[in-house]
């Protein structure tokens, strides 16, 4: 909420100056006919209890603080305008006379604030002393000291362990909470695969990057070696590279794809390896055997999972049958089973109704 009020009174202000700019006069006139023109008067609209109303008004009164300081909502020092300054005294005014809960909120002002704010009226009344704006910026000063508008703090807010609003730094934390959210949407928006390949692309290039590096540790340890005139005094070497490209080709191990030689390329991940890997481990564990495919069908396997690899389906009754079980399993099935002769047996029978009534007593 504190991060669109900075904007709402950022783009009262702008729209100020450039009014003033435009050839319009810096007196409160133009500054209300803007307040206007933004509908600001609904400023406090829809707030549904008075906490809502009084973070508004601190967060209004944070950045008219800080503008007639030459400021930012941050705290950083930049070349304010007369015309920012001077809305900056506006917006304290208004905001202060306007809030709902009738002048409870007062304008906490540190001792550094309070300099910059008498300093620079007092400038304005040496400067142009008859000017209509200048008189007036006197007044609203005046009127809020005569009704004790203001509370003299150490800092400009209210700052400790509580987790309270932090104003200096509310637009810093929402510019790096939205980056990490536009950073977790595109990387939910890449397929696995491609976010795969993004991360082995990267390890390559770290493999690739630590070659010079080797080579460059290798020399350094050759010359240590020779300008050591008793090998029982000399340095040991460095490996710090070397245990780097290690670990890197350990990696690349792991996940499947081949060390880089400066010859050939190095291959990516692609989908049918993994649909490759997947199958092996389910006929392994299915039928107790890991499938070797002879060399000469290796490519035309690869072939056959890139054409069907969006159709291969789903393990079921219709397909998990397709291979013969195991020997023990399959005993284990022909001992409930019964032979052809016995079923003819079984079939030859036939009971008559004398017979039927005498099993029944009848």
């Amino acid at each position: 909420m504190e991060l669109n009020v900075f904007d709402d009174c950022w783009e009262l202000v702008q729209r100020f100056q450039r009014l003033v700019n435009d050839g319009e006069t810096c007196e409160f006139e133009v500054f209300c006919r803007c307040w206007r023109e933004m509908q600001l008067q609904h400023l406090f609209t829809a707030q549904t209890n008075h906490t809502e109303v009084i973070a508004t008004t601190l967060a209004a009164l944070h950045v008219a603080k800080r503008l007639s300081c030459s400021r930012r909502t941050t705290g950083d020092v930049f070349p304010a305008s007369r015309a920012q300054r001077i809305g900056g005294f506006y917006l304290l005014y208004v905001i202060y006379y306007k809030q709902p809960t009738h002048t409870f909120v007062k304008i906490e002002v540190s001792p550094r604030t309070w300099q910059e704010l008498t300093d620079y009226a007092l400038d304005l009344r040496k400067d142009n002393p008859e000017r209509k704006d200048t008189q007036q910026v006197a007044y609203m000063l005046w009127r809020l000291v005569q009704e004790q508008a203001f509370r003299f703090t150490a800092l400009d807010y209210c700052q400790g362990l509580d987790n309270l609003v932090d104003y200096d730094r509310v637009e810093i934390i929402a510019g790096a909470r939205e980056q990490r959210q536009s950073a977790v949407m595109q990387k939910q928006q890449r397929q696995n695969n491609v976010s795969l390949s993004y991360e082995l692309e990267g390890l390559r290039a770290l493999d690739q990057a630590s070659q010079p590096l080797c080579e460059l540790e290798s020399a350094y340890n050759a010359q240590k070696k020779h300008l050591a005139t008793d090998h029982e005094h000399a340095l040991p070497p460095t490996q710090i590279f070397g245990h780097l490209r290690d670990v890197f080709a350990d990696i690349q191990r792991v996940l499947g794809a081949k060390k880089n030689t400066p010859d050939e390329e190095c291959p990516t991940t692609s989908t049918s390896n993994q649909l490759e890997v997947r199958q092996k481990v389910r006929n392994k564990a299915m039928y107790g055997i890991e499938e070797k495919e002879p060399p000469h069908q290796a490519e035309e396997l690869e072939v056959e999972l890139e054409v069907n690899e969006t159709y291969q389906r789903r393990m079921s009754s219709a397909t998990v049958f397709q291979k013969a079980l195991p020997d023990e399993l399959q005993q284990e099935y022909e001992i409930f089973d019964f032979s052809d002769d016995e079923e003819k047996e079984v079939g030859e029978i036939e009971v008559t109704d004398e017979e039927f009534r005498e099993l029944l007593g009848t």
